[in-house]
């Protein structure tokens, strides 16, 4: 393998994961995000047309599924045609082109890593990883005692998620760590596949151990439900398969597991509530406090954070389905609408579900309607639903023996990293089914991980 080409690539792939991992910021109104993005397609495309190729022996399965995924999305945007929300950000041919752009993104993400892996280690792979995960968890935890202790916050130039602002500092809201992100969840989702990597590499580096505790305490301070399941429920199924199956237990699992628990309990003297809106409390002479509507809302407002997080996972699980009100309506949706073969094709099918939920949402206040979020392109926070209504049930059974398979692989591979990765993938994966809905970077992570897994470890 040309050694120059991995050396681009390794520090563009670095730099990609980087700006990745500043989500809540823009230039001239151009998500960070997509600049890195393009950024690094376009490095790509050059190098390809300077001589460097990749193979795609091992990931043929997957880069099929995108052509396919890919192919739906461009029939169906040609021949049909929607007018996009009153709010949305760009125009009908800006959106469904930003979603084939995420699926070319991907595909060129597995190739890159592919090609990575057939020059470097592992170890060295990693490293790359891991350099990003502390340099945006270090930027977080910076942006979080800022308004502990009184210093500017970096300035949050992008739209919130809910296509407005970005709503952390609210009266009488418990602060949460928002760090380089439009949301809590977002920064979990982007740093908790990263954590069981830094204990592989600290069998052999005691360092990493004690970096560790950077991301993980920027976990921990985003309070998010979507962080805590997803890696504790992934570490205990490893730790309980590896136990069952090989009769042994992964020492560094149990004890990045137990770090991540020790510190949501010592972190509550980090814990810090804004104060009442003075402007609303001009009329409550001598009693402005902070009163919660409900006991979920006494939950998510807790000094304690374990109270908050597992206490608050505790009472929305006894309300059953109804208390996941996005995921009750998807479900809803999906029976009163159907699923076809093929589907309706990537960002199409969300414009689809944007109008259905404006519908859904809307209530009558003072003999107004109002909805919940007037005229914004609305997400599934589902990956497996995204897919199923954009690519089709051919789609969707596909992409799920796809996946059935690479965890079949890594099964039967008995490596070192293998644990590792199970955490790492599981929780990915958990995360899909009620948060993310767009393919991401820590899946063909997982992917080109497994299938290199067995020659360069």
């Amino acid at each position: 393998m040309n050694l120059k080409y991995s050396n681009i690539l390794g520090f563009t792939f670095l730099s990609f994961l980087i700006f990745e991992g500043l989500d809540a910021y823009s230039v001239k109104n151009i998500p960070i995000y997509w600049i890195g993005a393009s950024l690094f397609i376009a490095i790509f495309v050059l190098l390809f047309l300077s001589g460097f190729r990749a193979s795609a022996i091992k990931i043929t399965s997957i880069r099929n599924w995108t052509i396919y995924a890919v192919f739906v999305t461009l029939v169906q945007s040609l021949f049909n045609d929607l007018v996009l929300p009153k709010y949305a950000s760009t125009t009908y041919f800006q959106y469904i082109s930003l979603r084939l752009f995420k699926i070319l993104l991907f595909l060129i993400i597995l190739y890159t890593l592919n090609y990575l892996l057939s020059t470097y280690s592992f170890e060295t792979v990693l490293k790359y990883f891991l350099i990003s995960s502390l340099i945006i968890s270090s930027l977080s935890l910076i942006s979080y005692f800022s308004y502990i202790f009184g210093y500017p916050d970096f300035p949050r130039t992008r739209s919130g998620s809910g296509g407005w602002t970005q709503p952390i500092a609210r009266a009488c809201n418990i602060l949460r760590n928002y760090g380089t992100f439009r949301e809590p969840s977002f920064l979990a989702i982007w740093t908790v596949p990263f954590l069981p990597y830094f204990f592989y590499i600290g069998k052999k580096n005691k360092i990493w151990y004690f970096l560790a505790l950077i991301p993980i305490l920027s976990v921990v301070l985003s309070r998010s439900l979507t962080g805590f399941v997803a890696l504790i429920v992934s570490s205990v199924l490893v730790l309980l398969a590896s136990f069952i199956i090989y009769r042994r237990i992964e020492i560094n699992i149990a004890l990045m597991m137990t770090i991540f628990i020790f510190l949501v309990f010592i972190s509550n003297s980090l814990s810090y509530q804004f104060p009442p809106d003075q402007d609303l409390c001009e009329s409550k002479i001598n009693d402005c406090v902070c009163e919660v509507e409900d006991r979920l809302d006494e939950l998510k407002n807790s000094q304690n954070i374990s109270e908050a997080t597992f206490g608050r996972f505790k009472a929305i699980t006894s309300l059953g389905l109804d208390a996941f009100g996005n995921t009750a309506f998807l479900i809803d949706f999906i029976q009163d609408n159907g699923f076809s073969i093929f589907g309706n094709g990537f960002g199409y099918s969300n414009i689809i579900y944007s109008y259905a939920a404006d519908e859904a949402s809307k209530t009558s206040i003072d003999e107004k309607i109002v909805y919940r979020n007037p005229g914004q392109v609305v997400s599934f926070n589902n990956l497996y639903a995204n897919v199923l209504l954009s690519s089709g049930l051919l789609g969707l059974l596909w992409f799920i023996y796809i996946i059935i398979n690479y965890l079949r692989k890594l099964f039967f591979t008995t490596k070192p990293l293998q644990p590792y990765i199970f955490v790492s993938l599981i929780s990915i994966l958990f995360m899909y089914s009620y948060q993310a809905e767009e393919l991401a970077t820590h899946l063909a992570i997982s992917i080109t991980f497994i299938m290199n897994l067995s020659k360069n470890e």
